[in-house]
């Protein structure tokens, strides 16, 4: 924090509100950057999102910070000339390293339009305590803005690394690929290069199924029916797959006031949509049915909320889905629901109990003949 110079991002602040700003006291911070809030006298503010060293990927290079930063700057240009329902900040300027301005303050940094509200990860599990209407106001918009970003498709998986209104957007190689560990420098063509890499990471007991997941979707997507085309076109998502409660920002009326963080957005494959927290699948059908038989059973409230919360996602979304065909804009295809590791199995081969096992434990082996391979 001692290396960014505060002074230079109030000095450009004023510049851009046309009034002189002062800086907040609090301020947030996360993985990849620190927000400050800037305040002028009529209490018109911005927020000035400063880019931190990322200590924890050693391996992230100046390059790897500059196109993360162009990146995201290309995104939100594109959605503020083609989205008009999904409430975005506006981007008033992106000075990337190696600017005047960016050295001045000592780090790569934006400006983005300030919004009064707070994130809808505040309620987080208190959502099942909300009266029904309030629920359904909350999933509306939530399916809506996620309906309307998926009808943009793109024929390649990647990130949008550039954009102007004459030429479109122009999409690259997945920003976040340096996290994942995805050794790709262009966007992926189909959804079997996609998770072929994807599912490159170290295999421990610890995270067994996180690891192995990847690879049995993979593997499913490219040996069954049950996704027919492995070629796109492939729709655009936010950065986790389900515009996920951080990211929303929202009144005291549950109204959305804005999405923002679309630093990790991309095209990507259908099959990764997902239901968001706090309602995500984390049980097998035949568990859920079995907890909810059981009105008796230690998880039987919680889960019987989570299954009406998700069914009201669903319906939700149908509808989304349905107002867009109405407007011309049909998604390519409905968005698909998530399984779990042996799920997957299950339904992509018809394995379950030992059989599943046995065909994890060789995919387990593969991976670690293929680790030491390399």
């Amino acid at each position: 924090m001692a290396s960014i110079n505060k002074t230079a991002l109030i000095e450009h602040a004023s510049t851009v509100l046309g009034s002189p700003a002062s800086m907040s006291e609090p301020f947030s911070a996360g993985q990849f950057w620190c927000c400050f809030e800037l305040v002028t006298p009529d209490n018109r503010f911005l927020i000035a999102r400063v880019g931190l060293p990322n200590y924890s990927e050693g391996d992230a290079t100046d390059a790897i910070e500059a196109y993360l930063i162009q990146c995201e700057a290309a995104r939100m240009k594109f959605l503020r000339e083609n989205v008009k329902t999904v409430p975005l900040p506006t981007l008033y300027t992106c000075e990337a390293l190696g600017s005047a301005r960016a050295i001045n303050a000592g780090a790569a940094y934006m400006l983005i339009e300030g919004f009064h509200g707070y994130s809808l990860s505040n309620i987080d599990h208190n959502i099942y305590d909300l009266p029904i209407l309030a629920q359904e106001h909350i999933f509306t918009q939530w399916t809506s803005f996620q309906a309307e970003l998926a009808a943009f498709t793109f024929p390649q998986i990647g990130s949008i690394s550039q954009f102007s209104a004459d030429t479109g957007p122009i999409v690259g190689a997945i920003a976040a690929s340096w996290i994942d560990r995805i050794p790709t420098a262009s966007p992926f063509q189909s959804r079997w290069d996609y998770f072929a890499l994807k599912r490159k990471r170290p295999c421990t007991e610890s995270n067994r199924c996180a690891t192995l997941s990847p690879l049995v979707f993979r593997n499913i997507v490219h040996d069954t029916e049950i996704f027919k085309s492995s070629q796109g076109p492939f729709p655009f998502n936010h950065m986790d797959m389900d515009m996920g409660m951080q990211n929303i920002l929202i009144d005291d009326d549950f109204n959305f006031v804005a999405v923002i963080d679309w630093e990790f957005a991309q095209s990507a494959p259908w099959e990764v949509h997902r239901y968001p927290l706090p309602i995500p699948l984390i049980s097998s059908d035949q568990e859920t049915a079995d907890i909810l038989y059981y009105p008796g059973h230690i998880a039987h409230r919680d889960v019987s909320r989570q299954v009406g919360a998700r069914m009201l996602y669903r319906q939700k979304f149908k509808e989304a889905e349905e107002a867009l065909e109405r407007r011309g804009h049909p998604l390519h295809c409905s968005i698909a629901d998530e399984e779990l590791t042996f799920e997957l199995v299950r339904l992509g081969y018809g394995f379950t109990g030992p059989e599943a096992e046995q065909h994890l434990q060789m995919l387990e082996a593969e991976m670690k003949d293929e680790a030491c391979n390399e």
